[in-house]
């Protein structure tokens, strides 16, 4: 027994099949950039989909379908992100006799501001041990044209140190090249 309601989800059963097929490994994509964690991905794109066949709400094409799941799948991402946040912060340790520092609204602005801190120590830590790791030449040609140009041309700091400029500038990048590679590298080991 077929009612027209019936058909209506089983054609929106379809065509969110063959939507999921064209746009999975995007959203997935998308979802591990927020979540930092590709496992949580499958579960986001679920529950969306679960969502959205409860919800029941009439359809005008396939692009309105894909739109509105698009959607559904981000907000679901961040409801997870959000959810994993306020988690972490229940379970901060508070040592005895911490004292926040005055002028501060409030104790979570501070916290924000802590982990903001110790991300980017982390990352001048991976980028100090990125350095090391690059050839001598390049790490030259950085020192030169990024770290003390002090504002100078490649060319004119070229040559007050007696290098070409092609070869200056061709260090550089080469150095920033080795460097990206280093850091990606070393980010897709931790994980």
């Amino acid at each position: 027994m077929h009612t027209k309601e019936t058909e209506a989800i089983e054609n929106l059963r379809e065509v969110l099949g063959l939507i999921l097929d064209h746009n999975n490994d995007r959203w997935r994509r998308y979802i591990a950039a927020i979540l930092r964690n590709e496992a949580d991905a499958e579960d986001v794109v679920q529950e969306a989909v679960r969502r959205m066949l409860d919800r029941n709400v009439p359809f005008y094409s396939a692009d309105h379908v894909r739109m509105y799941l698009g959607r559904a799948i981000s907000n679901a991402a961040l409801e997870l992100y959000n959810a994993r946040k306020r988690e972490r912060r229940k379970h901060i340790p508070v040592m005895d006799h911490t004292f926040l520092p005055a002028g501060l609204p409030n104790p979570h602005d501070y916290l924000e501001e802590q982990e903001r801190l110790t991300e980017r120590e982390q990352l001048l830590c991976r980028l100090q041990e990125g350095l090391t790791h690059i050839p001598q030449k390049q790490l030259e040609a950085l020192r030169l044209t990024i770290m003390e140009s002090q504002g100078s041309s490649i060319r004119d700091i070229g040559m007050n140190h007696g290098i070409a400029y092609s070869t200056l500038r061709h260090r550089s990048k080469q150095g920033l090249r080795s460097l990206r590679r280093y850091l990606r590298l070393a980010s897709e080991k931790r994980r």
